[in-house]
């Protein structure tokens, strides 16, 4: 068993170091992904904010920082998150190094803590930097009040975990200070605007901010995952978190056999002869289903009576009543507290089982294609053992047998997959009689483990093989649990944190992979996104011509194509040159207003003023775009013959009428181009498919399948900033395609994508059984 030390002896076991060391990294990463998630709509809440306080008639000096810190982080968003991510990461690092020196480091990075006094007096630090700490001091106290109920028990199992000897919130690492000192420390190490830095901080308040929430309850949830405990009388991770089991009062003798491996191929589970009845949750061959109706309304009496079901979803539901050994369920009884220990004589048959032990009840995991057949639960629950067995583990028997059929009819897990995790059915029934709060609780450590490996195998594809390495740790996670486990429940939680790992260290290597592609198509976007704003600029500026002074036909293909290239390219270029955009802007007026007649001799003086300032920005803007040859040279020569004529006639010079329809012609069609692009991109219907792709998330799973082409598995592996590109790859980040959200709304409405559902299966299963119990109460009614 791998207990936590005392304070006495902090960390001094390599195996406790190992596990404090997982345990961190797994909340450090869970940390990162969360505002990697977030960090967009946070954001975008910041600027809200900011210009709703610039709006609230502020100080002169203070309405324009806070309008200079709007217009900075809207212009240059992704510089400043990428520069976000980057100081988080190193802000949480440090403040683990700090707080539990033991550990090892955690990145390469090791730089020292700003904020760090090391004993010293203030009048040593710099005084922008005390005022800078006392400033995150100030703004760090609502989020505290607000998030204390959470604050409180994740310090105190922290405290628990490396043996320190209180539980402050300044030691910490993952309070909201950190946070928000790494969004002041991005915004100051980014040179945005240093002296609209306390303005901007002071507008970063609970109600408009992320709500850290549910990265706080993940991060409670690692800890009582691993068995970790807010209490100081006993450092040691207990059997099974928020559980009301009290412990066993009585203990099998130890098995002399030794465990063996399983596999398909193993003779440790010999056939049972009796045949099995099928599930009676659907699309199944109808042999047994009457037997199979009885038990799962016998399971969900069993669960009834435990208080699943009863004021909200399965996963919280309240604690339920002792049973008794009366052959009914009572499914009306008022839910208590489980306090029966599993029988001794009972655990000891199913420890048989699982070892091999006890060929007379063991049970073969074959090759059978029909998967129900598996259910090995279902074979047991007339055996002789199962029948003498207290009517509490009768219950668990048959309500685990139903929850292994929802598993096993799955249509998002593949079939080896399923004949991988289904041998877990017996170490799992014997962890659901330890520890009766399986049914009770999402968090239980076995639950979680089904729960994690059944949502993880949905990314395997059967064509990868079993020397994959998903499918190899899989296997490897069952058969250690096969092997290890007899009553100790620690096994389940070690073995999650160690697989939680390695699917983060899996992630890790495709965001590597795809972020090449992902800067590609972040860029097209960004390209895209200033052409839309080039169209309407100019589209604007065409629209605002008086009706006596038209734009000149020739000119109208030149601005909706070529100029809008130009546009675009200065708009991309806002951040790092400074007014380029309205430069490209300035220019083209000049230009409308330069072919346009001149009939007085002031606007001839002024038209000969303008034209040398003009010219070399329009040459600018076109090299910049590298638009050349015979079309630049025949437009230049049309150019320069307006002028010409402009300067040198006092009236408007007759055009040639063959020339004149042909210009009229192509004047036309640009202008239906760009209102087409514009509609395209302003007005288009929204329905229940667009709405479901805006909330499509990165790491989500999908199915696709496109005749004729054979039905494949891929995942949503990176959002642009605008949504408007869906990156889609394989496990390993290769096989990448991409599409807009419109197309996705599409694929889904068309039925050729369909996203696979990765929520924790247990949940569903017990959720859908209790929802048939629902159906056919209002059935009879």
């Amino acid at each position: 068993m791998n207990a936590i030390p005392s304070p006495a002896e902090p960390l001094s076991g390599p195996q406790s170091r190992a596990l404090a060391q997982r345990l961190v990294r797994a909340m450090v990463g869970k940390t990162l992904t969360f505002f990697a998630d977030h960090q967009v709509a946070f954001l975008k809440q910041v600027r809200a904010q900011l210009l709703d306080r610039a709006d609230g008639k502020p100080s002169l000096l203070q309405g324009q920082h806070l309008r200079s810190a709007a217009v900075l982080l809207d212009r240059q968003a992704d510089a400043f998150l990428r520069g976000f991510g980057q100081t988080l990461q190193q802000c949480v690092n440090e403040e683990v190094r700090a707080a539990f020196p033991q550990l090892e480091n955690l990145s390469a990075q090791t730089t020292a803590k700003s904020d760090d006094l090391d004993g010293l007096t203030l009048s040593l630090i710099d005084v922008d930097e005390v005022h800078r700490i006392l400033l995150l001091d100030r703004i760090s106290q609502p989020f505290n009040a607000v998030y204390e109920a959470s604050l409180t028990p994740l310090s105190q199992r922290l405290s628990v975990l490396f043996a320190a000897d209180s539980a402050s919130l300044s030691s910490n690492p993952f309070r909201p200070a950190i946070f928000l000192k790494a969004f002041m420390n991005a915004w100051v190490e980014g040179k945005f605007d240093e002296e609209a830095t306390e303005d901007l901080m002071q507008t970063l308040v609970p109600e408009h901010s992320i709500d850290l929430a549910p990265l706080y309850k993940d991060l409670l949830a690692v800890l009582a995952m691993a068995g970790v405990q807010a209490r100081t009388e006993q450092h040691r991770i207990r059997k099974a978190p928020n559980s009301s089991m009290a412990p066993l009062s009585s203990k099998p003798a130890p098995l002399e056999s030794q465990p063996a491996p399983l596999s398909r191929n193993d003779s440790g589970y010999a056939s049972l002869q009796s045949q099995a009845p099928q599930s009676a949750w659907g699309g199944l061959a109808p042999v047994g289903r009457t037997i199979a109706a009885q038990v799962a309304t016998q399971a969900r009496a069993f669960l009834q009576r435990l208080g699943v079901g009863i004021g909200g979803s399965s996963a919280n539901a309240s604690r339920a009543m002792p049973l008794g050994d009366d052959a009914g369920y009572a499914p009306d009884a008022q839910p208590a507290a489980v306090q029966q220990a599993a029988d001794p004589v009972f655990l000891n048959y199913l420890q048989n089982i699982q070892d091999g032990t006890d060929a007379s009840s063991a049970y073969q995991f074959s090759d059978d294609e029909n998967i129900h057949n598996h259910n090995v639960l279902r074979q047991m629950r007339d055996r002789e053992e199962v029948r003498n067995a207290p009517e509490l583990d009768r219950g668990t028997v048959d309500a685990l047998a139903e929850v292994f059929d929802y598993v096993f009819a799955d249509l998002a897990i593949p079939l080896q997959m399923k004949m991988v995790i289904g041998r877990l059915q017996i170490p799992v029934l014997k962890a659901a009689m330890i520890d009766r709060d399986f049914f009770l609780s999402g968090d239980h450590p076995a639950r979680k483990l089904v729960d994690t490996l059944a949502s993880a195998s949905v990314a395997w594809a059967p064509e990868k093989g079993e020397n994959d390495p998903l499918y190899v740790r899989i296997e490897h996670t069952v058969q250690r649990v096969l092997k290890e486990f007899e009553d100790d429940l620690d096994l389940f939680s070690n073995l999650l944190v160690e697989f939680s790992e390695f699917l983060f260290e899996t992630e890790q290597q495709v965001e590597r992979q795809i972020e090449p592609v992902a800067t590609q198509e972040r860029n097209v976007e960004s390209l895209a996104d200033a052409r839309a704003q080039a169209d309407e600029a100019i589209h604007a500026r065409i629209s605002a011509l008086p009706a006596g002074l038209t734009l000149a036909p020739f000119l109208t293909p030149f601005l909706t194509t070529q100029w809008r290239e130009v546009v675009a390219l200065a708009l991309l270029r806002k951040d790092t040159e400074h007014g380029a955009g309205d430069a490209a802007l300035k220019t083209m007026d000049a230009l409308i207003w330069s072919t346009q007649p001149k009939t007085t001799a002031e606007d001839r003086r002024q038209l000969v003023d303008v034209l040398p300032e003009m010219i070399r920005n329009l040459n600018a803007g076109l090299d910049d775009m590298a638009w050349d040859g015979d079309p630049r040279a025949k437009f230049t020569r049309r150019l320069i013959n307006t002028h010409m004529l402009a300067i040198r006639m006092k009236a408007p010079a007759p055009q040639d009428s063959q020339a004149a329809s042909l210009e009229e012609a192509e004047s036309k069609q640009a202008i239906t181009a760009l209102d087409e692009r514009r509609a395209s991109k302003l007005a288009f219907g929204i329905d229940a498919f667009d709405e479901a792709a805006h909330q499509l998330a990165r790491g989500l799973w999908f199915e696709i399948s496109e005749a004729p082409a054979a039905a494949y598995r891929c995942k949503l592996s990176w959002v642009s900033p605008m949504r408007t590109r869906f990156l889609f790859t394989n496990r390993e980040g290769h096989d990448a395609f991409v599409r807009s959200e419109r197309e996705v709304a599409a694929m889904l409405r068309m039925g050729t994508l369909q996203q696979l559902d990765q929520a924790p299966i247990i949940s569903r299963a017990l959720d859908k059984l209790m929802a048939d119990s629902e159906g056919q109460n209002q059935l009879a009614a």
